[in-house]
């Protein structure tokens, strides 16, 4: 063999090593460092997972207080009602007397005064009076409270009872203003400020 050819075959041991040692170099980076960066991936993902799986618990845990806290709402609503569109005055006022009565106090008059206007609201108002003993008034104002209308009593007013219609000295008389909402369909021209 000659000088020439002997070299040859040293370029071709040379470079059949360096192949050699790619494919060695990239089989250990496969199998050893790309496996670490894998396991770190997987460790990452697996951490991702059990974060989302908190993150979904904790989700659910605030969507039921939300359901049980609409279900309390929605109870409460169905407790008081909703404001009517137009407040029944004359069953109202059948109701009043009879709570009168019961609390055996004598109605001497109610009366009509100008309503107010508010957008979306109506408040009607009338003077009521009545007569009896103390214990008896509060016990007509307690059930005024207590009673399903939507109802206030705006002004109150007690005095000792004297005069010609008096039945007891320990009489007394309440005058009353009593406001009754409503929310009307429309609310027409006036929407705001005092009206009739």
């Amino acid at each position: 063999m000659d000088h020439s050819s002997q070299w040859s075959l040293r370029v071709i041991d040379l470079l059949c090593g360096c192949v050699l040692g790619v494919c060695l170099l990239g089989f250990v980076w496969l199998t050893v460092v790309r496996e670490d960066g894998t396991k770190t991936e997987i460790g990452e993902l697996k951490r991702f997972i059990r974060e989302a799986r908190e993150d979904h618990r904790v989700l659910q845990a605030a969507s039921q207080k939300q359901r049980v806290l609409l279900t309390k709402r929605r109870g409460e609503l169905a407790q008081t009602g909703e404001l009517p569109a137009e407040m029944p005055v004359e069953r109202y006022f059948q109701t009043l007397s009879s709570m009168a009565s019961d609390h055996l106090l004598r109605v001497v008059r109610h009366n009509p005064l100008p309503s107010r206007r508010y957008p979306g609201l109506l408040e009607q108002r009338y003077a009521y009076e009545v007569r009896g003993s103390f214990p008896a008034l509060t016990g007509f104002l307690k059930s005024i409270e207590e009673a399903d209308f939507w109802a206030d009593v705006s002004y109150l007013k007690v005095d000792r009872g004297g005069g010609p219609e008096a039945v007891a000295p320990s009489e007394r008389v309440a005058v009353l203003t009593l406001s009754l909402f409503s929310a009307p369909e429309s609310d027409g021209p006036d929407d705001g400020g005092d009206g009739t």
